[in-house]
């Protein structure tokens, strides 16, 4: 919700600037960048109001009226009056899959290519926030899987780095085998679930 909220204010900014002859405020809510719509309640002396749908609106005419009835905006409206504050919204993140040899933090071969569309995906957006997160299948003991799936996600943080990316902007996360992409049972080799999920933001 951080980024919807972020755009809310911007946008309410822009219809309150362009009405300082008829004091009225609109509200929009928008999705953020990776589609999720919150929720937010406007309030005046009179009355309050509660959007939770993506690109709702409402009108207040001034403080001691009750709001006008929210509706939808079309993508168009939105569009067109606020474009320029949409513009400097970010992408939604990005996400990889980079998989590894059975009990190993070496990436595999098949995917060494995806590195390098971390890489340019990194570049192309001068990305200063990357997650890296390990996991494993069910392979082997718990403890030993939990080490494993941190040394996989720093198995992909050197690789980075000797790219040249700052380390500082890198961060791990790491679930042994508690986060499987497909579950099953203990002590089965499943190679999508020997991984490292990339999120470049």
């Amino acid at each position: 919700m951080k980024n919807s909220n972020f755009i809310i204010a911007v946008l309410l900014l822009a219809v309150t600037a362009g009405c300082a002859t008829k004091p009225q405020a609109s509200f929009y809510l928008v999705p953020d960048p990776e589609g999720h719509v919150g929720e937010v309640t406007v309030s005046n002396q009179a009355a309050s109001v509660t959007l939770n749908k993506a690109n709702e609106t409402v009108a207040a005419p001034r403080e001691d009226k009750a709001f006008s009835e929210s509706r939808v905006a079309t993508s168009e409206e939105i569009q067109g009056k606020f474009a320029d504050a949409l513009a400097i919204v970010p992408p939604p993140p990005r996400g990889f899959s980079i998989y590894f040899d059975s009990g190993s933090s070496n990436v595999n071969a098949e995917s060494k290519p995806i590195l390098e569309q971390v890489l340019a995906e990194t570049r192309q957006r001068d990305s200063h926030d990357i997650s890296l997160n390990g996991h494993t299948d069910r392979t082997g003991e718990a403890d030993t899987n939990m080490k494993l799936s941190l040394d996989r996600a720093n198995a992909v943080k050197a690789l980075l780095v000797e790219q040249g990316i700052k380390p500082e902007y890198l961060t791990i996360e790491y679930y042994g085998e508690s986060k499987p992409v497909v579950p099953t049972e203990d002590n089965v080799d499943e190679p999508k679930n020997r991984r490292v999920e990339v999120v470049v933001r």
